[in-house]
């Protein structure tokens, strides 16, 4: 066989380059494949804001109603922990949750804003992603006056954890790490809804080869009870 290829070196070096090009373009291929697409960020970020999924939502809102019973407190901290557990059509939770927080007052004892601390752990399944993640957030409550009709919530909260897409042939399970930054997240007083407010948001994806990707967002609280996340010029709109 070597002698073969002596005798025709010209041979030798075609199918050289072929093998070499045919494991390039493999390779770029393989390396130009996005690790997690647009849409899948997109509903990965629902899984981590809807109130459903014991995202986001749920802390803020199950807080804003914690405060009503507190505001005479100011400068005592406080703190609880929460379980819940929800079950509406596909998707499914349970997770625990240790809140804590301070109530700021005026010289006059009348209540100006909140810090508050979250720290979370739970499951999660909806059509197209399971999980299990950890959760901690630092927030600041506005609107604790009186004539405030809506408290308003700046801060940043981070969920940390494994998720499985149903969907996904390769890579089907990956760590994920999605941190929201929130800016004026408006919840009614008179029916603890949300209705406003918007944030950004970055994902920093890895799978079990320790290749890691980085996509960056936005969301908008919607006034219906939505909310809105585009990640890449993609949008999608989910029920809080």
């Amino acid at each position: 066989m070597m002698n073969f290829f002596r005798q025709n070196p010209l041979l030798l070096a075609t199918m050289t380059l072929a093998v070499f090009t045919l494991f390039s373009c493999r390779k770029n291929a393989e390396d130009a494949l996005a690790l997690l697409s647009e849409t899948e960020a997109a509903e990965i970020v629902e899984s981590s804001v809807s109130e459903r999924s014991a995202g986001t939502a749920m802390p803020t809102v199950e807080m804003a109603q914690l405060l009503e019973g507190y505001l005479q407190n100011c400068g005592v901290p406080g703190d609880t922990t929460l379980q819940r557990s929800n079950t509406l059509g596909p998707v499914t939770c349970n997770a625990t949750f240790d809140l804590g927080w301070l109530i700021n007052c005026n010289a006059l004892g009348v209540p100006q804003d909140a810090q508050v601390s979250v720290a979370g752990n739970g499951t999660f399944s909806t059509q197209r992603w399971a999980g299990a993640d950890v959760t901690a957030g630092v927030l600041t409550f506005a609107g604790l006056q009186p004539q405030a009709t809506a408290y308003v919530v700046n801060g940043s909260y981070t969920l940390e954890g494994d998720l499985t897409g149903s969907l996904r042939n390769a890579d089907p399970t990956l760590s994920v790490t999605t941190t929201l930054a929130l800016a004026g997240l408006e919840i009614r007083k008179s029916d603890y809804a949300i209705a406003g407010g918007s944030g950004t948001l970055a994902m920093v994806a890895t799978n079990g080869r320790g290749r890691t990707e980085t996509l960056d967002g936005a969301i908008v609280f919607n006034s219906d009870g939505t909310a809105t996340v585009t990640v890449n010029g993609h949008t999608h709109t989910f029920p809080l």
